[in-house]
């Protein structure tokens, strides 16, 4: 049966913008806080959160592989909505960490699986082609999403944050309706089902001895080794070690996303004129190399312009990374494949968080940063000694 790929993608850009537009997530920190819960309560919620992500990653991976994505997504979203609408509820500390695990769940059954929705349809009409432009755009659509909830967030909860949790509930309604409206082309070529079930043990022998699949989890967890804490303390960053007053902060934050999501546009014209493997293979160190240069800089303008450079390099080369990848992996386990990046990138960004945080007591945080990121590139280039052909045609082809 034929897919309508403009409508398919048309809806997943409407699935992109609107789940991204929620913004209860962006001032979670500063809600909780408002509820009366103390900065070591909220250590201890987010550290559930934490926690719960990485536990639920590989099931939940598996139940959008074995029941569909469209169902696994559409679920996720309801929860997220659910859990949210029980925030202002739940007043107590064991209340609270209960709504943190519907969250966790809601993250985990959403990994991968719009993307795996709308690459499945692509690659079934032959599309592959679009793979780079489809990643790309979608790029676009939630860092100026993004963007434009932290800017929005920020006044309106100022109003009220009842406010904020009804319009991210709506935003969420709005996510489930194009989904919903969505057609699903699963293994064997039907829609909304499959050839045959997907057995837990058949999911796991596949992603171990997948090598692009493994080579792109490991990658991804390197790079996550450096980046998270750097992303996550780059506001205090910005405003305690460079001094840029804090009304400046938000505006630079999100300035830079929007700015940085035009790069991405220019990815598939990168890989008409440089290999695609040697894009996804140089992209990751290419990026931590820029960060580490924002590290080292010490002047606040230079060192935002660089920043900017890094987001963008991120941009340019991750599009192609993600064809790469979705080339390589039979559609059977394209989520549980995600869920294993997932994991990589859950358990090394815990071990290095607190890391950070000890050397940025110890030395400053641009030293912390330097330290980190120096490690990642030590990393990237151990993984790409030990998976020299992982993007490779040959890899591609084979391991679909």
């Amino acid at each position: 049966m034929h897919v309508d790929i403009r409508r398919q993608t048309r809806l997943y850009y409407a699935y992109v913008a609107l789940s991204n537009l929620s913004m209860i997530s962006v001032v979670m920190n500063l809600y909780l806080a408002h509820l009366g819960f103390s900065l070591y309560q909220i250590g201890i919620l987010l550290g559930v959160l934490q926690v719960g992500n990485t536990v639920l990653e590989i099931p939940t991976g598996f139940v959008a592989d074995r029941f569909g994505n469209r169902a696994s997504l559409i679920f996720a979203l309801a929860l997220q909505m659910a859990a949210y609408a029980l925030m202002p509820l739940a007043g107590a500390l064991p209340a609270m960490a209960a709504v943190m695990v519907l969250l966790a769940l809601a993250n985990t059954l959403t990994t991968g699986c719009a993307s795996a929705i709308v690459t499945n349809a692509l690659l079934a009409e032959g599309r592959s082609d679009q793979l780079t432009d489809l990643s790309a755009r979608s790029g676009v659509i939630f860092y100026l999403c993004y963007g434009v909830a932290a800017l929005a967030s920020g006044w309106l909860s100022e109003q009220s944050y009842e406010l904020v949790i009804a319009l991210s509930v709506g935003f969420l309604e709005g996510a489930l309706a194009a989904v919903a409206l969505m057609r699903e082309v699963r293994a064997g070529g039907e829609k909304d089902g499959g050839d045959r079930p997907i057995r837990v043990r058949e999911a796991a022998r596949y992603v171990v001895s997948n090598r692009p699949a493994l080579y792109y989890a490991l990658v991804e967890g390197a790079v996550a080794w450096s980046m998270v804490p750097a992303d996550d303390f780059y506001n205090n960053y910005l405003h305690d070690f460079l001094g840029i007053p804090l009304p400046l902060v938000g505006v630079v934050v999100a300035a830079q996303f929007v700015a940085a999501s035009l790069a991405g546009l220019a990815s598939s014209r990168l890989a008409r004129h440089v290999p695609e493997g040697l894009v996804a293979r140089v992209g990751p160190a290419a990026t931590v190399a820029v960060f580490l240069c924002f590290a080292l800089v010490p002047d606040p303008r230079a060192a935002i312009a660089l920043y900017l450079l890094g987001l963008a390099t991120f941009r340019l080369t991750n599009p192609v990374r993600s064809k790469l990848l979705s080339l390589g992996v039979d559609a059977r386990f394209r989520v549980t494949v995600a869920s294993f990046s997932s994991i990589a990138i859950s358990l090394l960004s815990a071990v290095s968080q607190p890391i950070f945080g000890w050397l940025s007591g110890a030395l400053d945080m641009r030293a912390a940063m330097v330290v980190l990121m120096a490690i990642t590139l030590a990393l990237l280039a151990a993984i790409n000694l030990a998976f020299p052909d992982a993007t490779s045609a040959d890899a591609v082809e084979g391991g679909n």
